[in-house]
């Protein structure tokens, strides 16, 4: 009898598993599932202690697109997410974040305009550029929180809640909840001829890596800084920033390939020489390398596209393409002659990666080489009788201002040189006393007397970026686009004197060119529409009608770095255009998991 309950518990407990089978095999499968996702996230976040090397592609979200041949992104400290610019069509560029394991990428509202994104040493903020302003925004959903004033590239954040971060080309350092910046470091040049940016922290959080770019078409310099002090100390030279990867590498690009360097954060010193990872990395702008690496291991990085090489295509107002000019090249910034029968343009040569400046008839289709110094020639201005060129070009190293007969007959001539400016020329005045040029790192506008000692002064300067001068028909006017909004806008100011100044463009615009009878102003809109707006330049007053689209059209990218990529016929009728040889898109980035693996393997 005593045995009886003893069978009938155990009665009870042979039963149970049956009952409880589903949930268990659930559970087993839940417990399962777990496991292989912390073994998983184990293998992508420590990648150090493991052989196997991880790639994959992040394209950017339906209906957008990365923007002009080039990706702005960032790894977030933990290698889980992935912070990046993108744009929809007839949008803004905003941020999104993608985590690694998802398929999709979430926007972060309130992030329009922005660009140089950089992560919270949590992972719990982001930091970028827009409108101007640095700013702030908490990963999870919030408000964005404006900083400080900051027209830059590049920042950096570390756990005391220190930012430092670039402004006109100076280092600043401010705490991560705003309030007053203070100076950090700055080059001994002038503010537009000399940058510090892109700079990182090392795993100290006192000493940080930045680049010094000399902005005189050489390779720019990896320096040191410190939080202590203002002095620095050069590391080596190279063709972009750099970024350090712990346990004990700097990773940058020296000619196209992705480097990685021993080096020792805490003296500060190299201790083997550089091993290459990835080939063909992209650089772009402001010698940014598009890559970014989390401290355990994972890397992201952009390939270079052949997007460089364009057609010079004649289109109608309604943008009908009519015919084309010259065999597919590398062609920047093109200038019409006076009486709309020849362009200038400079033409690339791929041997020796620096250009000349070429003739084209534009009846005949023909070209002709103009300029043969080895140097890089660019950015051609025709006089106002056609008879000469005026040109940027680097022959005494830094970029200085020469002339040429436009017949090829006759030497070139220096116009003016200055070891503090790096210079390119955007326009010659219809009377032809006057030359107007931007300074290459900032684009403040300068105008240069083409009389008397040539002293050049000032005609647009501030803490934001101009550029794309072009001189109306009569000589009283001066359009140019600048950002001083925070956006890039198209303004006409008087010239010589600062009498007036009118914006023209009102939701964006660069590259302004005048008809040659001075009653329209063309310009590139967002998503390169050509706009036309109506104008009246009678020397005592200046009207501007309202900007009607005419046609879109894709155009080389680098619509923020050239000073055009069009010209307009005299009589306003056709616009030619520098457009790729063939439809080019951003590659997409590259995610390499584990990536020290890959210097096992040299």
């Amino acid at each position: 009898m005593g045995a009886l309950p003893s069978h009938g518990q155990e009665g009870t407990a042979s039963r149970a598993p049956t009952k409880a089978l589903p949930w268990t095999l659930a559970a087993t499968g839940i417990i399962a599932a777990v496991v292989f996702a912390i073994v998983a996230a184990h293998y992508m976040l420590q990648p150090k202690t493991e052989e196997g090397v991880i790639r994959f592609s992040v394209a950017p979200p339906e209906n957008t697109n990365f923007g002009d041949y080039d990706v702005d992104f960032s790894l977030s400290p933990d290698g889980r997410r992935l912070a990046f610019v993108a744009e929809a069509t007839g949008a803004k560029a905003q941020l999104y974040v993608r985590s690694l394991d998802d398929l999709t990428a979430k926007p972060l509202p309130g992030t329009e305009g922005a660009g140089w994104p950089f992560w919270s040493p949590d992972g719990r903020y982001l930091g970028f550029y827009a409108d101007a302003k640095l700013k702030k925004v908490e990963v999870s959903g919030g408000p964005v929180q404006t900083l400080c004033d900051a027209a830059g590239s590049g920042a950096t954040w570390n756990r005391e809640g220190v930012i430092v971060f670039t402004n006109q080309g100076r280092l600043y350092r401010m705490a991560d909840a705003g309030g007053a910046p203070t100076l950090v470091a700055a080059p001994d040049a002038a503010p537009q001829e000399e940058d510090y940016r892109l700079p990182q922290f090392l795993p100290d959080g006192r000493h940080f890596i930045f680049i010094d770019d000399p902005g005189l078409n050489t390779n720019i310099s990896i320096k040191v800084g410190s939080l202590d002090s203002k002095d620095n100390e050069s590391l080596l030279e190279a063709n972009s920033n750099a970024v350090y990867s712990p346990p004990g590498n700097l990773l940058y690009v020296r000619a196209g390939t992705l480097m990685a360097r021993a080096f020792d954060a805490q003296r500060l010193r190299f201790t083997a020489d550089a091993v290459p990872i990835a080939e063909n990395v992209m650089i772009g702008n402001y010698n940014l390398s598009y890559f970014s690496v989390s401290p355990n291991g994972v890397l992201a990085y952009e390939t270079s596209t052949n997007s460089a090489t364009n057609q010079m295509v004649w289109f109608d107002r309604k943008g009908v393409k009519l015919g084309t000019i010259g065999e597919a090249g590398v062609y920047t910034n093109p200038a019409l002659s006076p009486d709309g029968t020849k362009v200038a343009v400079g033409l690339l040569d791929p041997k020796v990666n620096t250009r000349d400046i070429w003739v084209y008839h534009l009846k005949r289709g023909t070209g002709s080489r103009l300029t043969f110094d080895p140097a890089d020639d660019l950015a051609p201005a025709w006089s106002p009788d056609g008879s000469r060129i005026m040109f940027t070009s680097t022959r005494k190293g830094q970029r200085d201002i020469y002339q040429k007969p436009a017949n090829g007959l006759g030497t070139t001539e220096l116009v003016f040189e200055s070891k503090q400016q790096a210079k390119s020329i955007n326009d010659w005045s219809p009377d032809g006393r006057y030359a107007i040029y931007d300074t290459t790192n900032l684009h403040n506008l300068w105008t240069l007397p083409l009389f008397g000692e040539r002293t050049p002064f000032a005609f647009v300067q501030g803490s934001f970026d101009a550029k794309s001068a072009q001189f109306s028909r009569n000589g009283r006017f001066v359009a140019y686009r600048s950002n001083e909004t925070g956006r890039y806008e198209v303004y006409v100011q008087t010239f010589p004197e600062h009498g007036g100044k009118w914006q023209v463009s009102t939701s964006g615009g660069i590259e302004p060119t005048w008809r040659r009878d001075g009653k329209e102003l063309f310009y590139l809109g967002p998503d390169n529409k050509v706009m036309a707006v109506d104008v009246k330049t009678d020397p005592a007053q200046f009207e501007a009608g309202v900007p009607k689209p005419l046609f879109q059209v894709q155009l080389i990218g680098g619509g923020g770095v050239w000073r055009n990529r069009y010209v307009v016929s005299p009589d306003g009728q056709r616009f030619l255009m520098l457009v790729p040889a063939a439809e080019a898109k951003p590659s997409p980035i590259t995610v390499v998991v584990n990536w020290p693996a890959l210097l096992k393997k040299q």
